[in-house]
């Protein structure tokens, strides 16, 4: 696709989106859908670390250690 082609689409896309987010009016409190979204992502996230991390035996931890 030429750069021109590509911009017009681009063009045309965002005015579509535009037009859509007019309709429907603004949001309630996106905000804190938002926040409440991203927090459950990072803790998903750090569980995940702490269950893999769990599975492999750590160096630190070493049964010759007295």
């Amino acid at each position: 696709m030429n750069p021109y082609a590509a911009e017009r689409l681009t063009l045309q896309r965002t005015t579509e989106f535009r037009a859509e987010a007019a309709r429907r009016g603004p949001a309630g409190n996106a905000g804190r859908t938002i926040r409440h979204q991203t927090g459950w992502a990072l803790i998903q996230i750090g569980l995940a670390l702490v269950t893999s991390s769990a599975r492999r035996p750590h160096r630190a931890v070493s049964p010759e250690l007295p």
